[in-house]
């Protein structure tokens, strides 16, 4: 069988999404052999390939709005609205 690979975009929400669709890949025995993405896609992604995407899900779904919203270090200028530098101190 040829090799499976998965793009996965940019944007919170949707990045988010990306979780569930991964997990239902996988239940359905479709594993992809290689995953990139863009910026929530990108982090979504490396969780997958590292084999930690159930710590992701769970951390994602323990947000509160006030954590959320601490989590925003907006970004006015520049390619992206969110810098991601709180998100990357969490992930660290």
């Amino acid at each position: 069988m040829a090799p499976l690979g998965l793009a996965l975009g940019s944007g919170g929400a949707r990045g988010w999404c990306h979780i569930g669709v991964l997990n239902r890949l996988v239940e359905l025995g479709v594993r992809p052999d290689m995953v990139a993405g863009c910026s929530m896609g990108a982090l979504v992604g490396a969780a997958f390939a590292a084999g930690r995407l159930g710590e992701l899900e769970a951390w994602a779904r323990s947000l509160t709005i006030a954590r959320f919203v601490s989590l925003l270090d907006l970004r006015p200028t520049g390619g992206g609205l969110i810098a991601g530098r709180e998100i990357a101190r969490v992930l660290a």
